[in-house]
């Protein structure tokens, strides 16, 4: 099953939802990890490097994503959560989105603000931003700030999935991960 379906989630979206989210949490790891190698040295740069590589993937996936989730329903919750329920959930799926946008762009601007190439898999990306050092300086602590949000709207979204599984005892989860043994 391709498209979504009345209570789940299609093959696509699925594969859509867990490489988006492998590749945010790769890049939040290589990031926060990149501090137990000293300055300068072969392991820092390759877990920076790692940290841009997952960035730029988090942006090539979401993308689709957006239009994928656009053009089809989604899967129905049963049972229906409060009004109240849903505008909050609808809002932090959103706000994830825009924060797997937001920065992922940042990122490459500060990268190419300081006149670095971002590469993915070898390959140089185009130039998008010409903003000067100072500028990408600038732009280095919202980018950090707005990664902290990223990182803690993602450990909420995924313990209000376990919440509704095991507490609310609702599909929430199971619409995207199929049945779970009990």
């Amino acid at each position: 099953m391709l498209k979504n379906s009345q209570h789940s989630y299609g093959r696509l979206a699925r594969a859509f939802h867990w490489l988006g989210a492998l590749a945010v949490i790769a890049a939040l790891a290589f990031i926060e990890f990149k501090d137990i190698a000293p300055k300068g040295s072969p392991l820092r740069d390759l877990l920076k490097s790692g940290h841009f590589q997952a960035g730029v993937i988090v942006l090539l996936l979401v993308l689709p994503r957006l239009l994928w989730r656009l053009a089809n329903r989604m899967p129905d919750i049963t049972p229906a959560p409060q009004p109240a329920a849903m505008l909050l959930a609808h809002a932090a799926h959103w706000l994830l989105y825009g924060l797997m946008i937001a920065l992922p762009l940042l990122g490459i601007a500060i990268v190419q603000g300081n006149g670095k190439d971002v590469v993915l898999l070898g390959s140089t990306l185009p130039v998008l931003f010409n903003i000067g050092k100072e500028t990408a300086h600038n732009l280095k602590d919202i980018h950090e700030a707005l990664g902290n949000l990223l990182l803690w709207l993602a450990i909420f979204h995924a313990a209000a999935a376990v919440w509704h599984h095991h507490f609310v005892k609702d599909d929430t989860l199971t619409r995207l991960t199929g049945p779970l043994r009990p």
